[in-house]
């Protein structure tokens, strides 16, 4: 596939500015580059889901139309485009109905995909039921099962486990060892380097690079990458060396239970505090954070700033990981800015809104929270993935809560972007805010947490203390061990075997 001088615009802002690009079949190729360079554009105007301004697409050398030719594409988008009402082996063959009267049952190889990429046990069950990570490898089958001459992967891997990626990554080779186009788009550098013969550095909506053989290295792609990027400093030295002082906790919880997810967890938090919640999918550390947020089933006291129980719900805030969740992608930036807002901070007498104000507020936080986008006005689709998610968070934060809670706040985002959503919730933290995080890597912990607690099988660790670990080898080893010695002691006890993440029914 040959792409020249591709241009694509969302009123003032220039998502692509003349992009050109090959891609040739037999290799994984690359595409890095910050959060609005124009990467997701490019998938989504080759997918044929966006129609390019101007520019031609090439593909064996004729002139080739994504409108027309859809078809031959298959894509895996960063936030899983399924059908949660379906089970996941529906989800799988959906699409391929036909003129038949009844549903498609999935054929030998798909269920080959299905073994391969550890969906086996799950294909019966409905997608809406499944953890993220389900969700994500299921719209990964559900790719690598069309026989489309063109693949693109965008963040594919953003909720997968490092075996289940390597999965993918061996799919992925397959694919372009049959003379498949295959496109990645990742901002793990690590993954680029290891498994794409050629990495294409995207910047304001052009290619600036293309590195391959010895050139092609993480401090190599990193140097591209932070280029323009001189705003941001290291997130970790935002962090007090002593942590916040000593005081009595705002947030607490005692014997706090979900039946099968967690037991018997006693956790506290301070006020001016960043706590990571640390585990895999199952752990029981998703659960825990959305049971804060009232949004699982439990037993046991919760108190916050003085107020239990029902008080509480005005006093919390709650962000998925999946952007869809909390984003509305029929509204505008400013419009998503302001849904979570009450009457009196939008709306006068008789409910009449008052469009003054609420311009005037979107205005402001998206000075406030570095939202890059040229109107308050633009759809909230043509942001980037980074942006989007300074949204997500930004609806949170103009609620004003004393209780932040976010899953994975910076899953597949860029080095810049996660800087800048670092120093939001260090800010907001500092104002004498609470901020828990669920996360499933220890680079975030390390660079954005006060304190941690390892979760494995519904067990809760002691507390860590970030600033006692100099590097981030000595964390992660402190970690295994945390999580090895719960899961001795889970199983000399009777087992808490935690249910899958439930998917909420709507945004917010």
């Amino acid at each position: 596939m040959r792409i020249n001088g591709l241009r694509k615009r969302y009123g003032a802002t220039v998502a692509l500015d003349g992009l050109d690009l090959e891609i040739r079949p037999g290799e994984v190729l690359g595409v890095a580059g910050p959060n609005g360079a124009g990467k997701s554009t490019l998938v989504r105007i080759i997918a044929g889901e966006e129609d390019a301004d101007a520019g031609e697409l090439f593909l064996d050398g004729r002139i080739w139309s994504p409108a027309l030719d859809w078809r031959a594409v298959a894509i895996v988008h960063q936030e899983p485009q399924l059908f949660p009402n379906l089970t996941v082996a529906e989800n799988m063959v959906a699409g391929r109905e036909g003129d038949g009267t009844g549903w498609p049952r999935p054929s030998d190889a798909d269920l080959q995909i299905m073994d391969a990429l550890g969906l086996g046990s799950v294909r019966d069950i409905r997608l809406g039921e499944c953890s993220l990570a389900v969700q994500q490898r299921t719209e990964i089958a559900r790719a690598v099962a069309r026989d489309a001459r063109i693949f693109l992967f965008d963040e594919p891997n953003s909720a997968l486990t490092d075996a289940e990626s390597d999965e993918l990554f061996r799919e992925m080779r397959k694919l372009a060892e049959s003379g498949r186009v295959v496109l990645l788009i990742s901002h793990r550098l690590g993954d680029l380097v290891r498994h794409c013969a050629r990495v294409a550095v995207v910047r304001d909506g052009r290619v600036r690079a293309i590195l391959s053989g010895e050139a092609l290295t993480e401090d190599g792609l990193a140097r591209q990458l932070v280029t323009e990027s001189t705003g941001a400093g290291a997130p970790a030295s935002l962090r007090a060396a002593e942590g916040p002082a000593e005081a009595p906790p705002m947030f607490f919880v005692r014997r706090w239970t979900s039946q099968g997810a967690f037991h018997d967890i006693d956790f506290s938090a301070r006020a001016g505090e960043i706590v990571a919640l640390m585990g895999v999918e199952g752990s029981g550390a998703r659960e825990l954070l959305r049971s804060f947020a009232g949004l699982e089933r439990t037993t046991g006291d919760i108190a916050l700033a003085g107020a239990t129980n029902i008080d509480l719900r005005r006093l919390r805030a709650y962000v998925p990981a999946t952007r869809a969740l909390s984003l509305y992608s029929n509204f505008s930036v400013g419009e998503n800015l302001l849904v979570r807002l009450g009457v009196p901070d939008i709306a006068g007498p008789l409910l009449a809104l008052k469009k003054s104000r609420m311009a005037a507020i979107a205005q402001q936080s998206v000075r406030r929270f570095l939202v890059k986008t040229s109107t308050t006005t633009q759809p909230i689709r043509s942001l980037s993935g980074g942006n989007q998610q300074k949204v997500a968070i930004a609806q949170a934060l103009n609620c004003k809560p004393d209780l932040l809670l976010l899953e994975e706040p910076t899953r597949g985002v860029d080095i810049h972007s996660k800087n800048e959503i670092y120093h939001l919730l260090r800010d907001y933290a500092a104002a004498g805010k609470v901020v828990i995080v669920f996360c499933t890597e220890v680079l975030e912990i390390f660079e954005v947490a006060d304190c941690a607690h390892v979760v494995t099988e519904g067990r809760l660790s002691r507390r860590l203390t970030i600033a006692d670990y100099q590097h981030i080898e000595h964390l992660a080893t402190e970690i295994a061990g945390l999580e090895q010695s719960l899961k001795t002691a889970a199983r000399a006890l009777s087992p808490v075997r935690p249910r899958p993440a439930q998917r909420l029914a709507g945004p917010g």
